[in-house]
């Protein structure tokens, strides 16, 4: 079992002085910065540390992985596919995970296979911070999540905070079609579809989804039944009242 680390940085303005390139990379993520600063909100950055490897997500390359640093802090090795205008704000322990690197590196690579590739980087719909959300959701949870109808997996540790800036981009209409469902695309990432490495016959989860949407059915039965009940009642009160 090794710990699911969520390192946490502040994205700051551009200065003068940066280069072209570095200064480009980074424009979008100011303005919006400074726009949510000045409604006491912020704009972060985020990776991923686990079995001794980061994992971030950008825009070009998409996902990256380099060495995790040992005693914490920063190293050339880590810094090396990070965003400019960073400062470290804090890391968080989300959790544990029981998946070896061969099974993390399936994940990371399902990812890249749906939709974490940097063409589909987007400030608000798709970023580092939903990146690290889904990551951490599939590593965390894994199995789990075949649950298909529970909808309440959630990451307590995870602030809420954090994506704050993507939330409201999206509010306010910055949608591309390709925003991204946390829980969905953690079910892929852990992969769901074929169930690696957790050895559930496909019979057995054929009948868990059959007998699934038998419930779901007979409750929906039951919920029209007693609409019907609550529409009887409602004439009998109206006759009383007479």
């Amino acid at each position: 079992m090794d710990n699911v680390v969520l390192n946490v940085y502040d994205l700051l303005p551009t200065t003068p002085n940066q280069s072209q390139a570095a200064s480009q990379a980074s424009s979008m993520s100011s303005v919006f910065s400074v726009i949510l600063n000045s409604f006491g909100m912020g704009a972060y950055h985020t990776s991923i540390d686990v079995r001794g490897f980061r994992y971030q997500f950008g825009s070009v390359i998409g996902i990256s992985r380099t060495s995790a640093p040992v005693s914490g802090g920063e190293t050339a090795e880590s810094l090396r596919f990070m965003p400019p205008n960073v400062t470290y704000r804090e890391s968080i322990i989300l959790g544990q995970t029981w998946f070896e690197r061969s099974e993390i590196n399936a994940i990371v690579q399902r990812m890249r296979e749906d939709k974490f590739t940097g063409d589909k980087y987007h400030l608000a719909n798709r970023n580092c911070n939903h990146f690290s959300e889904t990551f951490a959701m599939a590593l965390i949870f894994g199995d789990a999540l075949l649950e298909e109808n529970n909808n309440n997996f959630r990451l307590e540790k995870y602030p809420a905070w954090i994506n704050r800036l993507a939330k409201t981009g999206t509010a306010l209409g910055i949608d591309d079609g390709n925003v991204c469902n946390v829980l969905a695309e953690a079910r892929i990432a852990a992969g769901v579809k074929n169930k690696v490495g957790w050895g559930i016959s496909s019979k057995t989860f054929s009948q868990e989804r059959t007998n699934s949407a038998s419930s779901t059915a007979n409750k929906s039965h039951k919920k029209a039944l007693t609409e019907k009940q609550k529409a009887v009642l409602s004439k009998f009160k109206k006759t009383g009242n007479k």
